[in-house]
Parts: C-alpha cells; sequence; structure tokens
C-alpha cells in the first residue's frame, strides 16, 4: 500500500511539473509573449510580424521550477536600420543607454525566466528592466519605436501608387469627420482629404503617422513634420477647418 501510495504521489508530481511545461503550455506561452509585445510596441513591429520577419518561440528549462526560455528572431534589416538611426544622434545614444536601454545587435534573441505554474505568467521579477526579458522586451520596443518613428518621416516628394484598403479609408474618413465637424461640405471635403493623403503616403505609413500623433513622446522627437505640413496643405486645399 505504502509504495502504491509513493508511487502514485511520484506520478502526480510529474505530471504537475510536466503539465507547467508541456507542449501545449510551451504555445501558449509563446503565443501570451507575442500578444504582449504586440499590444506594447508601436506599429512596425506588427507589420514585421505580419510579413512573417520575426518569430518567437518558447522552451522548456526546467520543469521543476517552471523555467522557460523564449528564442526571437527579428530582421537584420530592422536591427541594422534601428542602429543606424541611434548612431546619427550620439547623445541621445548617451542618454539611452545609461538609462539601461539598448538596441539588438543580433537577429537572434533569447531570455530566461519562471512561468507561475497554474496562470503561465511570467513571474514578477523576471519582467523587471533588470532581468532577462525585461530588457529583451525594452531592446525589442526600443528598435521599433526608432523604426516607426523614421519611417512616419514622410518625404514631400514621395508618391503611393498602392491604394488604401476600403475599412482603413473609412477609418480616416470618418477621423477627418469628427476633426473638421465646423467645415462646409464635410463629407465631400474629407473624402477629398482622404483621397489626396492616399496619393503621397502609403497606408502602411499612416498607420505609423497616426501612432506618432497619438504618442506625446514620439511626438516630442519631431517624427511627422513633414507629413504636417502635406496634410495643412491638402487641408486647406480640400477646404477643410477646423
Amino acid at each position: 500500500m505504502r509504495i502504491a501510495l509513493a508511487s502514485l504521489t511520484f506520478f502526480l508530481t510529474f505530471m504537475a511539473q510536466a503539465a507547467c511545461l508541456n507542449e501545449t503550455a510551451l504555445q501558449q506561452v509563446a503565443q501570451n509573449e507575442m500578444n504582449y509585445m504586440l499590444g506594447r510596441i508601436p506599429p512596425a513591429f506588427a507589420d514585421a510580424v505580419a510579413d512573417k520577419t520575426v518569430s518567437l518561440k518558447a522552451f522548456a528549462v526546467d520543469a521543476e521550477t517552471c523555467s522557460a526560455k523564449i528564442e526571437m528572431l527579428v530582421p537584420e534589416q530592422d536591427v541594422k536600420e534601428a542602429n543606424e538611426i541611434l548612431a546619427r544622434d550620439p547623445a541621445k545614444k548617451i542618454i539611452l543607454f545609461s538609462q539601461g536601454y539598448t538596441l539588438p545587435e543580433t537577429t537572434q534573441l533569447s531570455a530566461l525566466f519562471k512561468l507561475d505554474e497554474k496562470t503561465l505568467q511570467v513571474a514578477h521579477e523576471d519582467t523587471l528592466h533588470s532581468a532577462e526579458l525585461g530588457k529583451l522586451r525594452a531592446s525589442v520596443e526600443m528598435m521599433y519605436a526608432m523604426i516607426t518613428q523614421a519611417r512616419a518621416d514622410i518625404d514631400p516628394m514621395s508618391r503611393n501608387s498602392v491604394a488604401w484598403g476600403k475599412e482603413f479609408a473609412q477609418q480616416q474618413i470618418a477621423h477627418c469627420n469628427k476633426t473638421f465637424s465646423n467645415s462646409a461640405n464635410l463629407a465631400t471635403a474629407c473624402e477629398c482629404q482622404v483621397t489626396k493623403l492616399a496619393e503621397v503616403v502609403s497606408e502602411k505609413q499612416m498607420r505609423y503617422v497616426d501612432y506618432i500623433n497619438s504618442n506625446p513622446y514620439a511626438q516630442g522627437t519631431g517624427s511627422g513634420k513633414n507629413f504636417a505640413e502635406i496634410k495643412r496643405n491638402i487641408d486647406a486645399s480640400c477646404g477643410l477647418r477646423k
């Protein structure tokens, strides 16, 4: 009887440990982490994920302590672009690095962390900026914040040949209607604005601009100045006023 109870205890303990880090759980951990990043990191990251140039996987490290590891691949082009952007601003680089922020230098990133066995949530101490996972998150966020800001800087001479999606165009028209409620012939004027913007700015760039306009810190970097001038001219030509 004692042997049977001991065997059962061992089996239940083994199953509890395995459940923490079985394949289904690891897939959920990876998805949770990707969802966290998609919800926090500026839109250039979501585009990289949609283009399948970013990947993230979770692996078991120690079932007893419910420890795991994520391995993340990011595009070489994005790593290079972000580092070149920062290199052009040495003062900003010094400030960010003094605060513990660093950009990825390679395309392969990884971090170890512990999980809550029941919820599969990352342990709080591993989300801190001093922890491996906290550093990885901050590094990737910094990279795509810089890329988003840079790509939102529209060349006044640029032209866009790819039509915006219908849903996105309707969202922009609705925003225009709300912003310029005092304008005469508002519906026509807003359609004019969106049509002319789409001739200059791609849908992807417009989403970057929208992010900049909704983020006080990003606005403080000076990103979007060219777009602001382009839009003022378009608004005036379409008869829009606040």
